[in-house]
């Protein structure tokens, strides 16, 4: 009894100690959506060049998703992310593929806030963020993009053939599109619509407004960084792999009825609606 009475307010001490010092370490996130802040060189290597990217220290992003069902481009809206900021996206997916290809970021715990966005293909519920980036395209041309991935990896072209089994045919539905899409925006945190057509057609433009979100300036140095190097290393080379459109009617009832309900949504919330890209 002699022995625990002079251990026990040892170990309280030591806990004590212990509990002060995580305390004293601790660094609050940033408040999100203060004043623009100037993008300025921030590696040590910059003196080399104004287009490095480099990871930013823990706690300075806030967690902000950028969502998209695959095939939307999320690859591509983080490259051009990176360009105009210099600052590594992040991802709930750890992909060695995109790591070893200039997204370093893969490999960070997103929630330390050292990344700016977290790309993710899940609903709301699947991790909590204090802002979202929608990035929503024709499901007509992300499930087809998508399919071409799992049957010919990020920048080749499915076979012929591979449109005439049931991989197909469970890959091309319009629901879980519908789903995930009406899910992010009835986010109640801030969010960003950005559409793949406007992006593709604006790119500069729409990454402007993208940065802005984000609480960044576009930069003159940072604009020529994201001007020079518009397309990433997976961006999708060829021509589709079908002469003939390889949704049934089926598929296109069901689509087509997706979209009518996203559109909808779209409306009521205050946004254009999304047009079918050509």
């Amino acid at each position: 009894m002699t022995v625990y009475r002079f251990i026990l307010p040892v170990v309280a001490l030591v806990i004590v100690y212990i509990v002060v010092l995580m305390l004293s370490s601790y660094t609050p996130r940033i408040e999100l959506f203060k004043q623009p802040v100037v993008l300025k060189p921030s590696s040590p290597q910059d003196n080399a060049g104004q287009c490095n990217v480099s990871l930013s220290p823990e706690y300075t992003h806030p967690v902000i998703a950028l969502a998209s069902i695959p095939g939307s481009g999320n690859t591509w809206i983080r490259h051009l992310i990176q360009q105009a900021t210099g600052v590594y996206t992040g991802s709930i997916f750890h992909s060695s593929i995109l790591m070893n290809n200039g997204f370093k970021g893969e490999s960070e715990d997103f929630t330390l806030g050292t990344t700016l966005t977290v790309k993710t293909h899940g609903s709301v519920s699947k991790f909590p963020v204090e802002a979202a980036i929608l990035l929503l395209r024709d499901p007509y041309k992300a499930i087809l993009a998508e399919f071409n991935r799992r049957k010919a990896g990020k920048t080749a072209i499915a076979s012929h053939s591979d449109f005439l089994n049931s991989d197909w045919r469970e890959c091309a539905q319009g629901k879980h599109w519908e789903k995930h899409t009406t899910s992010w925006l009835n986010v109640s945190t801030p969010l960003l619509v950005v559409k793949y057509s406007d992006l593709k057609e604006n790119t500069v433009a729409e990454v402007e407004r993208i940065v802005n979100f984000l609480g960044f300036e576009l930069t003159a140095e940072r604009r020529k960084c994201l001007e020079d190097d518009i397309n990433s290393v997976f961006k999708r080379t060829g021509h589709e792999a079908l002469p003939d459109d390889p949704y049934t009617p089926d598929m296109h009832k069901e689509i087509d009825k997706s979209i009518a309900v996203v559109n909808k949504m779209l409306r009521d919330k205050g946004h254009t609606e999304l047009q079918r890209e050509i």
